[in-house]
């Protein structure tokens, strides 16, 4: 009897061994793929700062996936955050705005003010895209009002920014907003801030540029000191902003020497080629040259950046389009977990069927004198689960008539002007980005949208309706798109587009 005892204990000792083994090895799992999406989230981070806001795209959704899987909603929320940013930073307002909503259907959103903030900044900056520089404005102080009083380095970083970008809008009041951010510059350690401090710097250099030059050095110099000193490799901003002060003080050369710099540093760091373009600085060099008279150095430096202007439109057009394809796939996604969800429910629905079946079978075996009610009661049941399956059944056939009726689908959200239109839109007219890029390379994703509500047969007047603008904002894009495709007055452009895309298909 001891001995049994004894066998019975040391299952039991297994027993609870075996649970731990198994409990510890799925924390360390989840351990190590929170570490993953931290690794991925800061990759995305490190390209945002490179200017690579495709890339940051791209790690942001990898970090996605993962967080998804083990269901963690601050990781999930910080993941969409990261890809709501990088869309609002590609010039992409609508797409940043799905994932802006993703985000705050997250719990972790709820209790978080500094995550809640954060979603403020990309919203301004979709609102400012969009041109609705109200609701930027608008933002900003939300932004102030949820950050007062937290003491986090990622809170008083994203609070300096919000002064800075005050000041901006209200020139009056640029000295008072900055000197509110520089105040929450010193409450953090300089090596830990020295980024926002160099940014801040030259904000100061460019406020004086004008009004008091030898100001404007002095901040300049501060600038790149700190980046210096802490050896930041990104310093292609701090030569930017010493060339330009240079050029107005009429020192040309000078002014050429830090372009050069700015130039090399980029190329050396390999940051987004969009640069060279956004700061102007071979055009910036051009004029210097014009200035010193050489008219041949001139000519060269203005023909490099109209021809790498040119590229790199094409090129945004490219990562547009990725981007595009980034979130197409998410919403794919999204459609295979709820069809797997479903599938699953099934599968459950079937293992139950079967337990009942067992049960039931036992039963009758043990009495026999019930035989003939619990067989009607399993009849009964099997047919009502049939009667479930034929109800799917057609349920299924609906839905594929309502597949089928995708053209109807499109029209109601182009009317609706809602968010997901475009990519609607393209699903059901796969060669249409396509073939129009390939009639009119370097199209912006809003005059490729325009293009499609003119496709689809709307006139000016529908279209300023359903998108919320004026009929006179409408006739103007139509009629530049118009010169674009060299269209006479007397095409009508619907038809033309239809042709098009017909003759190429």
């Amino acid at each position: 009897m001891k001995i049994n005892i004894s066998k019975k204990h040391n299952i039991f000792k297994n027993s609870i061994l075996l649970l731990f083994i198994l409990f510890s090895n799925i924390a360390i799992s989840q351990t190590h793929q929170e570490e993953e999406i931290d690794v991925l989230l800061q990759k995305a981070e490190n390209s945002r700062r490179r200017f690579n806001h495709l890339e940051q795209l791209q790690y942001a959704k990898k970090a996605s996936i993962v967080a998804e899987e083990i269901k963690n909603s601050q990781k999930i929320a910080e993941s969409y955050y990261s890809m709501a940013l990088a869309l609002a930073l590609m010039e992409l307002p609508k797409e940043s705005f799905v994932f802006v909503k993703k985000v705050s259907q997250e719990p972790y959103y709820q209790k978080s003010k500094l995550l809640q903030a954060k979603l403020k900044e990309v919203k301004a900056f979709d609102y400012y895209a969009l041109g609705l520089t109200s609701q930027f404005d608008k933002e900003m102080p939300g932004i102030v009002k949820l950050l007062k009083g937290e003491t986090s380095k990622d809170a008083i970083i994203l609070l300096q920014r919000t002064y800075l970008n005050i000041g901006v809008g209200k020139p009056d009041s640029a000295k008072y907003y900055s000197k509110l951010c520089f105040n929450e510059l010193k409450k953090i350690p300089e090596k830990d801030i020295h980024l926002e401090l160099s940014d801040f710097y030259r904000y100061k250099g460019t406020e004086f540029l004008n009004k008091k030059p030898d100001s404007a050095l002095y901040y300049y110099q501060k600038s790149l000191a700190i980046d210096q000193k802490y050896k930041d490799p990104i310093l292609f901003l701090d030569y930017t902003a010493l060339g330009d002060y240079y050029s107005v003080q009429k020192e040309y050369q000078s002014a050429i020497d830090f372009y050069q710099k700015a130039i090399q540093n980029i190329k050396e760091q390999k940051i987004s080629p969009y640069h060279f373009v956004n700061n102007d600085l071979y055009k910036k060099i051009a004029e210097q040259y014009e200035k010193l008279g050489n008219t041949e150095k001139s000519n060269e430096y203005k023909k490099i950046y109209l021809d790498l202007q040119n590229n790199l439109q094409s090129k945004r057009s490219a990562n547009v389009d990725h981007a595009l394809k980034i979130i197409l796939k998410d919403k794919e996604e999204e459609h295979k977990k709820t069809e797997n969800n479903k599938y699953i429910w099934i599968i459950g629905g079937i293992l139950l069927l079967i337990i009942i079946f067992i049960v039931v079978f036992n039963i009758l075996r043990k009495n026999l004198k019930h035989k003939e009610t619990l067989i009607t009661e399993v009849h009964s049941t099997l047919q009502e689960k049939e009667e479930i399956i034929s109800q799917k059944t057609v349920e299924t056939e609906e839905l594929q008539l309502k597949v089928n009726d995708a053209y109807n689908e499109v029209i109601d959200l182009a009317k609706k002007n809602d968010p997901s239109f475009y990519f609607r839109f393209q699903e059901v007219y796969p060669d249409f980005q396509k073939e129009l890029l390939e009639y009119s390379p370097g199209l912006r994703t809003s005059e490729l949208i325009l293009c499609a509500y003119t496709f689809l047969g709307f006139n000016v007047k529908e279209i300023a309706d359903y998108t919320f603008k004026s009929v006179n904002t409408v006739r103007n894009r139509k009629q530049s798109l118009r010169k674009k495709f060299g269209l006479s007055g007397e095409q009508d452009m619907g038809i033309w587009l239809r042709n098009l895309i017909d003759d190429k298909t």
